[in-house]
């Protein structure tokens, strides 16, 4: 008997993502994976893998800090995402979280910026990604208004 998983078997990967909106100029924060990573140079919400022991609310937080240097505050939590990737099964805990203070710094990211949230739908986001894009299309009010 072996305690080793079959050679077929994926591994699992537990990512927060950070839906970063600056309410007051009604943005959303996109970022561009940097060339040397998984899914190159496609677009994505700040985030990244818990580590042992971290809830995803504060993993994204954490995220967000060190990939683009601001500091946000979580408000909610959504509905998690699992999606079956060639390498992984990726569950993806996507947390509303409003900018609180700093000006986005390219520390982790290849590329970063505010756009408007309708046009979150003209990048080109990871395929786990594609119906959460549709919602955060919708604007801040809406992520958090709905149940």
């Amino acid at each position: 008997m072996t305690d080793h998983p079959p050679s077929d078997a994926k591994k699992q990967v537990d990512v927060a993502i950070a839906i970063v909106f600056d309410p007051p100029r009604r943005q959303v924060l996109i970022c561009q994976r940097k060339s040397d990573t998984v899914l190159a140079g496609y677009w994505e919400l700040p985030g990244g893998k818990c580590d042992p022991g971290e809830t995803p609310d504060v993993c994204a937080v954490r995220e967000v800090r060190e990939e683009v240097g601001i500091a946000v505050r979580a408000i909610r939590g959504l509905e998690v995402i699992e999606h079956e990737y060639a390498y992984a099964h990726v569950r993806l805990f996507p947390f509303v979280c409003e900018h609180l203070d700093g000006r986005v710094q390219m520390i982790a990211v290849a590329d970063a910026k505010w756009v408007p949230p309708a046009d979150v739908l003209t990048y080109r986001f990871p395929e786990a990604n594609a119906a959460l894009m549709q919602r955060v299309a919708q604007g801040w009010s809406s992520l958090i208004e709905q149940t």
